[in-house]
């Protein structure tokens, strides 16, 4: 009795699991994001000025490809165009507008991200003469005296700024975080801001700069524009600092992300934004979700013609592990920004495969058990233990396979992948903790073994293997 009390428990525990993935779908919204194949989305190509440097825009490649993935957009397509180009096509990620999507993608990966200290020479606001003759430096010497924009106000004030003392290539962390402007105390407004911490060296370096420069005004500029510029009151020696400004949420927290990511090695200007359609289109969707139904019928009909109740079993595990393998999908779309393309689909469909095997490999072990004289009751457990052996075996191999696939490949490669390994998973999952318990319940039945046509006998039934004649003389 108490074993047949943990196999309730079993089933139970995974009902429930079942029925809080199937609330999810039908009352919370829980759907997996699908991929650009699927929904299309938005392609974005950048250019690179004449005579920028192969491994320039390789490195490029590397940042961009870097911020999409920190931004949690699952299954981006980032190629190399020609010789300058680089094009980017993410699926659709949120709920807006295309317009503003395709903004905040060119925000996104666009923005070089080059972030530089420098010393305030002079501040020049609109009610200075010398505003209007003063004009804006176009490009980024390090070494020399510019002049850049601030950030603030229809007329922004211009800064003179001395040559660049510390670049973000020391920065290490960088997190937007709100200031409540009531406990923000005097001289601070709130709101918020980008909090980032240095390595040892930019530790040192910013220590010995604010040392040197006390009640001078410090500028942090980010991609030729100043945004922010204190004064120094102190020396700071804990390598944290922070950058203040009129920020929204969405632009700290992305204004993080690219800082986080690295500065592009080269500024790039976008050639073509574009909006693209599913490629495999609702139609050809729907004709391949309709052959995948039409065989998963067949299958179903297969097994309970060949198994009988075990083949009702095999119905309810598998589907059981379908609604468990969407309900993970779709989690993982909304905590990972994991978008599900045709290739995930692939890896679903394979592992549904392999879950059928794992059944089947259970009923004929059970089937060998019984061949060799055991009751039912007597065979389940022995069955298993065997079964159980080959099934971890089998699916410990697809598993390593998956696993090294997603580390070496690329793209929607490593969406299948991903899909592949953990739906195995979740395979071992379903067999140990339902199908193992119900078979168990099912062999103690007496009516549901002996149940004419349907029985569990029936399932398996199979001559005994008759005994070795013996020798000997008469």
């Amino acid at each position: 009795m108490r074993g047949t009390g943990k196999n309730v428990a079993s089933i139970v525990f995974v009902l429930l699991l079942t029925g809080a993935a199937i609330y999810g779908f039908l009352f919370m919204n829980l759907k997996p994001l699908l991929g650009l194949d699927l929904v299309g989305g938005v392609s974005v190509t950048l250019t690179a000025p004449e005579g920028t440097a192969s491994d320039v825009i390789d490195k490029t490649l590397e940042v961009i490809r870097n911020r999409v993935d920190a931004f949690g957009v699952g299954e981006p397509d980032i190629t190399r165009q020609g010789e300058l180009n680089v094009q980017v096509q993410i699926p659709e990620f949120e709920d807006v507008g295309q317009g503003a999507q395709q903004q905040r993608l060119l925000d996104l990966i666009g923005k070089t991200a080059r972030l530089e200290y420098r010393l305030v020479r002079e501040v020049i606001d609109p009610s200075n003469p010398a505003y209007e003759t003063t004009e804006v430096t176009p490009d980024d010497p390090e070494d020399k005296v510019v002049v850049f924009l601030g950030t603030e106000g229809e007329q922004p004030i211009k800064y003179r700024l001395g040559k660049v003392l510390m670049t973000g290539d020391v920065l290490t962390r960088a997190q937007a975080a709100f200031l409540d402007p009531v406990s923000a105390g005097a001289g601070s407004t709130g709101g918020w801001r980008i909090n980032f911490e240095l390595n040892d060296e930019g530790t040192k370096q910013f220590a010995r700069i604010t040392t040197n420069n006390v009640q001078k005004q410090f500028a942090i500029v980010l991609d030729r524009l100043v945004e922010s510029a204190p004064v120094i009151q102190q020396a700071i020696n804990d390598g944290q600092a922070e950058i203040t400004g009129d920020f929204t949420e969405r632009e700290a927290k992305d204004l993080a992300l690219v800082l986080r990511t690295g500065a592009l090695p080269v500024e790039l200007s976008p050639s073509e934004v574009r909006t693209v359609s599913p490629t495999l289109g609702k139609e050809s969707l729907r004709q391949g979700l309709l052959a995948g139904i039409a065989g998963l019928i067949a299958l179903c009909l297969y097994l309970a013609f060949y198994y009988r109740v075990l083949g009702v079993v095999t119905w309810l595990g598998m589907a059981i592990w379908s609604v468990l393998a969407l309900a993970m999908v779709s989690v993982l779309g909304r905590t990972a920004g994991y978008s599900l393309t045709l290739a995930g689909v692939a890896g679903i469909v394979v592992s549904l495969g392999i879950t059928a095997d794992s059944y089947i490999v259970f009923y004929e072990r059970l089937k060998d058990e019984v061949r060799h004289g055991k009751s039912l009751r007597a065979a389940v457990v022995p069955a298993f233990r065997r079964a159980w052996q080959t099934i971890i075996a089998a699916n410990l191999v697809t598993i390593a396979a998956a696993v090294v696939l997603y580390l070496l490949a690329i793209g929607s490669v490593k969406g299948f992948a991903l899909t592949l390994g953990l739906s195995t998973l979740l395979d071992m999952f379903v067999v140990y903790l339902f199908k193992r318990p119900t078979v168990f319940l099912l062999s103690r039945s007496r009516r549901l073994s002996e149940l004419r046509g349907m029985g569990l006998l029936s399932g398996v039934a199979a001559a005994p293997t008759p005994e070795p004649v013996r020798g000997g003389s008469r």
